[in-house]
């Protein structure tokens, strides 16, 4: 069995929840499996308990290329989530590697060593990709096409008896791109008008999940909260989500997939970083997106995908701070929040549209990804 490294770019949860999603299955398969990241990507990782080891460290930090050089020859893979610094280390000290993106549609650019990386996969989602540049060609040997990866998660017999609801934020962060309370207070000002202008008291209980920095906000804030705030595990996500009776949720990537492929009920708050906001746009241009609230409803609408990364998201959280301090927008966003929960006799046709969306980008792509993993390290004899 191989001895694997495993990274995720320190981008809120979603690279580090994808690439728990992989290497949890190939942990099963017998592999042994080392986690090393920073930030929310860490936090996700360590509240696994399937890894050998998890490392902390800065992958774009100035030390990360002292800790590969003393590390990174003892493994026999290096599985990276759209962590460059990573991949371009195991580049350069010949370690095999595996580049996963979820994301290809996104990138402006992408350094073109990653065409030449030893298996790229590519997740189909949403979106198309960026013409003409060598890393988003899929007809080469080593670039692999999959469905959403996602784990099958089994819902109960029968449906439970509580009527729970789960709420995600995400990681909330990024580091290097916004962080909670410096660039923006969003989850915070959801939390609150969820306090101040919607009534759940229709669920028996609300979790309130993301990053470790605003469940700790959270708790210091709303001590006596009606709601209960947790950083939670991937696997314990997963478990909140089955039992739940809908989930609301940040317009993310991953966990709408997870969701969606569970046929748990979605609905969308406003997104919260700049990515979110053209998949929202995308969900709702696939149908998928039926209870949603979007900036785009009360401010006019941005062209993000016509700018460079880094404009993309100074733009987007220059009109989010106008969407997060105008008290008027917050009341009426919320009467759109409380009406989408309340109307539950739609969420069986936001099952059905969730469920032909997934059919159409095809399922099995955690086990396409796996097996494809597989075949490179029978490849390379390990």
């Amino acid at each position: 069995m191989a001895r694997i490294i495993a990274t995720a770019e320190n981008f809120a949860f979603g690279p580090a929840g994808k690439l728990i999603t992989v290497a949890e299955r190939l942990s099963q398969q017998g592999h042994q499996l080392t986690f090393v990241g920073y930030g929310t990507a860490f936090q996700l990782a360590r509240r696994s308990g399937f890894w050998e080891d998890v490392v902390e460290r800065d992958t774009d930090g100035e030390s990360f290329g002292r800790y590969c050089q003393n590390s990174l020859r003892g493994f026999d893979l290096l599985v990276s989530c759209v962590d460059r610094s990573s991949a371009e280390e195991a580049k350069r000290l010949g370690v095999p590697v595996v580049w996963l993106d979820p994301l290809s549609w996104w990138w402006d650019e992408l350094p073109n060593w990653v065409s030449d990386l030893d298996l790229r996969i590519t997740q189909r989602s949403i979106g198309s990709e960026p013409a003409g540049h060598p890393s988003h060609q899929h007809n080469s040997r080593n670039h692999v096409v999959v469905g959403p990866i996602v784990e099958s998660i089994p819902r109960p017999d029968t449906p439970p008896s509580a009527a729970d609801l789960l709420v995600n934020f995400g990681g909330g962060e990024a580091a290097g791109w916004y962080e909670l309370g410096k660039d923006t207070n969003y989850p915070l000002v959801v939390v609150e008008v969820l306090h101040s202008h919607v009534d759940l008291n229709r669920f028996s209980s609300v979790t309130i999940t993301g990053g470790e920095r605003f469940v700790s906000e959270c708790s210091r804030q709303w001590p006596d909260s009606p709601y209960s705030f947790d950083c939670l595990g991937h696997d314990e996500f997963l478990t909140r989500l089955a039992s739940s009776c809908a989930f609301l949720t940040v317009p993310g990537l991953e966990a709408p997939l997870e969701a969606w492929s569970a046929d748990i009920p979605t609905l969308f708050l406003p997104p919260s970083n700049s990515s979110q906001y053209v998949q929202l746009d995308e969900y709702r241009r696939q149908g998928v997106a039926g209870a949603s609230i979007h900036l785009r409803d009360h401010l006019p609408g941005l062209d993000l995908m016509r700018l460079p990364l880094r404009d993309r998201s100074a733009r987007f959280l220059e009109q989010l701070t106008r969407f997060e301090v105008d008290p008027e927008l917050r009341r009426s966003w919320g009467r759109q929040l409380e009406a989408m929960l309340n109307d539950s006799d739609s969420w069986p046709q936001l099952v059905s549209d969730a469920h032909a969306f997934i059919e159409r980008l095809g399922r099995n792509g955690l086990d396409d990804c796996v097996e494809a993993i597989e075949a490179l390290l029978r490849w390379k004899g390990i």
